[in-house]
Formats: structure tokens, sequence, C-alpha cells
């Protein structure tokens, strides 16, 4: 054997060659699991089925899932998206330059879809959510939140709007996001991006069209499908459009406009057997709603009259302070010498209504104002009746309306409940850290538009992740399911040439894995992406 000069051995003997010169760590786990779901989705290819683009660098699908993915597990600027890419596995899967992930190349590749392109592309990914993966559409959920945007007040826009923000921020402008969420795992099935200003009814009468239209794609898969919605979203004239559709539908009813179901006696409410009814009783009846008789479902609940209680208590007990420094404030501004201008019985009757204002606390929490040589004062009490009689008649109850005659009560208020799926939806795209929303680094109608599409991307894709694990018995939250599988990361060991010039010579490991990840990773098919044997 040739052993080069003495100078090259010398080198070689006196080289470490079982340590590496340096190591570099990928995110790997969580991104692998959510490229293949992503794969078996077909995302990339329904995409770029409907933008048209010159075959030259990325396609509009990558970089549409790039961003996606993005969101799922660290949602950066476009002007950050390039050091955090070079840091997944994602540099591996889709190799690209700094150049084509710059910000503007980014941005020159949303300007690609308009709101016509995003539906039609949405419409396919729902087409392929019932094929390939058999979504339950029996049960639909409907509801709308907003998010905040940080864009200047002065910038020209019709979706950015200030109306009332769930975040309680009146100083931000807000774009409204509405959902049709499937009760399994609640996947986005129909998404509608609207101006922030418009309240429920109006959104709800802009989106009956699409629901109505996407009924058509669902009844391939399934006959019946009931509708389930907030009471917020309704009118007389959005329920006539309702009805006229071939949904079923199950929505709730104000409490003060119905006051005669509200007075049914308890003694006519039923329980339930149903485990998950526990501590909830109801009363079934019809009345005339909307021009039609319909089935009414009163419910009564005890988590629900508990906490409504505990609430009004709190209430109760900051109310009485604030009376109490008032009379206090009242009686040192009429001692002699006082300064300020003091309370008129005008003044002071407008302070005691604004004190005790709020849901239920002016039914229960009185006042009176006396005068007695020429000095005001008042007093307050607690009113029992009016407390036990809204304790018989309203708290704890929820009116249930539907047109579905032919499921059980049982059935109906189970199906009411289910819009907690859309309002978990919602959640995750609100938490800081998994499948965010926010912020929305954009601040045209049109990039707002894009921002949305490829969040509910990440929405999907997180939801068929939780989905399929529960499938797997394997019962992990979205957000648990991600902690766990960011922890699995892939190290290169790079190690030096014996030559000591050239390229390195790299070595892939996966970072130690409890039995969970490993049996999360086989799920998935992680390891089918990584370079080393696990």
């Amino acid at each position: 054997m040739h052993l080069g000069t003495a100078e090259k051995l010398l080198h070689r003997l006196q080289q470490d060659t079982g340590k590496p010169i340096k190591a570099k760590v990928l995110q790997f786990g969580a991104l692998a699991a959510l490229w293949n779901i992503a794969q078996e989705l077909q995302i990339v290819e329904i995409i770029d089925r409907h933008v048209e683009k010159r075959h030259q660098g990325l396609s509009c699908g990558q970089y549409i899932l790039l961003a996606a993915l993005n969101r799922c597990v660290g949602a950066t600027s476009k002007k950050s998206l390039y050091d955090w890419y070079c840091k997944t596995v994602l540099s591996r899967l889709i190799p690209t330059s700094m150049r084509s992930l710059s910000s503007q190349r980014f941005w020159d590749h949303m300007s690609y879809f308009d709101e016509q392109t995003i539906n039609a592309i949405e419409k396919d990914v729902t087409k392929r959510l019932l094929e390939h993966f058999k979504i339950d559409v029996r049960t639909l959920l409907f509801d709308a939140t907003n998010f905040d945007t940080y864009i200047d007040t002065q910038t020209q826009g019709e979706l950015a709007q200030r109306g009332h923000a769930k975040s309680k921020r009146k100083d931000l402008r807000i774009i409204g996001l509405a959902l049709l969420v499937s009760s399994d795992f609640h996947i986005p099935l129909l998404s509608y991006v609207y101006p922030g200003n418009h309240n429920d009814p109006t959104m709800f009468a802009g989106v009956i069209d699409e629901l109505v239209e996407r009924y058509k794609q669902f009844t391939r898969e399934c006959q019946d499908i009931t509708l389930v919605f907030d009471g917020g979203n309704t009118s007389t004239g959005n329920m006539k459009e309702v009805g006229e559709s071939d949904y079923h539908f199950i929505t709730s009813l104000t409490l003060t406009h119905h006051k005669d179901l509200l007075d049914t006696p308890l003694s006519r409410f039923d329980s339930f057997s149903e485990p998950r009814l526990e501590g909830t009783s109801a009363h079934r009846t019809k009345k005339e709603v909307w021009g039609k008789q319909r089935t009414i479902v009163i419910t009564r609940s005890d988590n629900l009259l508990a906490g409504q209680l505990a609430g009004i208590n709190t209430s109760l007990e900051k109310k009485r302070a604030e009376l109490r420094g008032l009379r206090t404030k009242l009686r040192r501004s009429q001692l002699p010498g006082a300064r300020g201008k003091g309370y008129t019985e005008e003044s002071l009757q407008k302070r005691l209504k604004s004190i005790v204002s709020g849901q239920f606390t002016p039914e229960i929490l009185k006042s009176e104002i006396r005068q007695s040589e020429g000095f005001l004062d008042f007093r307050f009490w607690t009113d029992s009746v009016a407390y036990n009689r809204l304790i018989r008649t309203r708290l704890g109850k929820r009116i249930l309306c539907t047109d579905n005659e032919s499921w059980s009560t049982e059935q109906i208020i189970l199906g009411s409940r289910a819009q907690s799926c859309v309002e978990d939806a919602f959640k995750e795209m609100k938490n800081p850290h998994w499948t965010s929303f926010s912020p929305a680094f954009h601040w045209t109608d049109q990039k707002l538009r894009v921002h949305c599409f490829y969040c509910l991307l990440s929405l999907t894709l997180s939801s068929l992740l939780a989905r399929k694990s529960a499938q797997a018995n394997i019962n992990l939250s979205t957000h648990a399911l991600y902690e766990q599988l960011t922890d699995v990361t892939e190290v290169l060991n790079f190690y030096s040439m014996d030559s000591g010039a050239g390229r390195p010579r790299i070595e892939y490991v996966l970072s130690e894995r409890s039995s969970l990840q490993d049996k999360l990773c086989r799920l998935f098919n992680v390891y089918a992406l990584s370079r080393c044997i696990p």
C-alpha cells in the first residue's frame, strides 16, 4: 500500500480522525411529519395546477408550502425566512438559493394569487380531503373571528378596518376570518376573509352563497349534512336562505327574545344517561321561528350555571365596593369647605347607573337616591327575589333551534356543542408558538388574502397530524405533538478529509428519542426522510 510522503503520513498519524471539526443541528421531526402529510394532500401539485408560472426556480406551490410549514412550527417574517429555512431539513427537501427566498421574490410569487384563484385551490384541497382522507362531513361547524394587523391608519385597503376586536385592541385595524370546519379534528373546508368592521349577520349573508355551493361538493360523500352556527349570525333574511338550502341546521336563539320558553318549569326538563351530558337537562318543544315551525330544545347545564353564578358574584363584590366608595366620596363632597363641583341628583343617578351596568347585575343590584335636609345620599341592596328568579328562569340555559326533527334531543345538544371544534381551530391560529396567524407582515388586501390562505393550510396540516395520531390511539393535542416532534433533530457532524483539503466528510445522526417520539416518528414515516439509520 502506498502511504504517501513522509510529511503526509506524519500529518495523518497526528490527526484525531474520530473527532468532528464542527456540527450542525437541523429542525427535523415535526417538519418531516408535516412534509409527508403535505405530499399526501398534494398541496404543491394542486396549487401549481391553478397558477400559471414559467418552470423556473421554485414553483408557487413550493413557496406557499414553505410559508405554511413556517407558520406551523415557528412563524417568521419573509425577510427571516431563509435563515429559518437553512436550519431545517427543508433545505434538503426543497433546495434553493438565498436569492430565491428573499422577501421580494416571495412577494412576487404571492402576486400570482387573487381571490378567485385561492377559492379554486381551496375547493380542490377540500376535494382531496374528502376523497382521500375521508373527512366526516355529517356535522359541519361554522363561526368567525378576527385578527389584529399593524397596518397604518393611512394605508388604503378594504379588509383591515377598525371593528370589535376579539383581542380588545381598539387601536388596531382588524381583518375577519370565517371558517367552516369538520367535527373531525376541525379541518378547514371553507374560508371567508372579510372586512373587520362587518358584524356577524352581514358576514354570514356574504358567505351563504359559498356555503350552498360547497354543499354540492359535500354531498358526493354524504347526503345528510347538518350545519351548526352561532345565533349571532342569524337574521330573517339569512335564515330564509339557509332554510331554502339543502342543509339541516342547528343554531341558538337569543334568550331575552323568547321569555315564554324560559318560563318553562324545571320540573318539565329531562335528564340524560349519555355520559357527555352529565349535569345537563333539557325540554323539547316546537315553536314558530323565522316563519316556520321549528324544533326547540331548552337546555340547562349545571356547569354553565356554576360558572355564571361565580362571575355574577365576583362582579357584585366589585360593584358593591365601588358603590361604597361613591357614597364616601358623595358625603365628603357635601362637607363645609369641600372643593369641586359636587353631585346633583341627576349626575348621581347617572353615576349609579354606570356602576351597576353589565350583564345581569342591573336586575339584581338595586339603588335608591334619598335626600334629607338638603343633603344627597343613596342606599343599595341585592334583590334576592330577582336573584332567585334569574337562577330559576335564565341562568345556565340555552335555547337551541333546528329543522332536524329526526334527531334525538341528545343528538341536537351534542351537535350544538360540537361548535367548540371551530373555536378550537381559532385558538390554534392565535397561539403564538404553533400554527400561528399573527403577526401578519403584509398590508395590502391581496397579500393579506394570501397570508390567510397559507395560514389555513398550516391549520389543515396540523389538524391532519392530530387526526392521524388519534387514529393510532396516541391521543395528544396538536401542541403536544409539536413539542414531542420538534425535539427530534438531525445532527450533521463534519469531519475533515485525510489530506486536510477538500470538502469535509458529513455524518448524519438523529438526536436521542424517547419511546413516544420513536413511535410518532414511525407513525408519520419521519425516518424515511433521514439520511441516517435510526
